[in-house]
């Protein structure tokens, strides 16, 4: 079984590419999928636009990953991460809702313990 992670969104993102062939699979990517939706989802992404988030589960990782939600994640996207192992659905415990202008990498700790998960990001009113 493989554990894939996505980012699903109501229009486009930027694609992130590795830069060093050399390290593929470690370096931190965002890439269109080439199936919309994947399979592997087992038709849980409902977004018209989803794309394919890879690199290793490390701290790096985690860095960029919450760089990219930080600069990326627009409150008209209506952007969710969804982290599955192949076709397994998500449990209603697994699903999280996270403020993107305020995420930190220990609100994404919980990706390391490799389970089924769907990050829903909202933004909060300042009012």
């Amino acid at each position: 079984m493989s554990l894939y992670r996505y980012f699903a969104s109501k229009n486009p993102l930027p694609v992130v590419t590795a830069l060093d062939e050399n390290h593929f699979g470690e370096q931190f990517e965002v890439l269109p999928c080439r199936q919309n939706p994947p399979i592997e989802a087992g038709g849980q992404i409902q977004k018209s636009n989803i794309y394919k988030v890879r690199g290793n589960n490390s701290e790096m990782f985690l860095n960029q990953l919450v760089d990219y939600i930080k600069e990326n994640v627009e409150e008209q996207n209506r952007v969710e991460f969804w982290s599955i192992w192949h076709n397994e659905k998500v449990p209603s415990k697994n699903i999280y809702r996270i403020n993107p202008q305020q995420i930190t990498i220990e609100d994404l700790k919980f990706l390391n313990e490799n389970d089924n998960c769907w990050i829903k990001f909202f933004f909060k009113n300042n009012k």
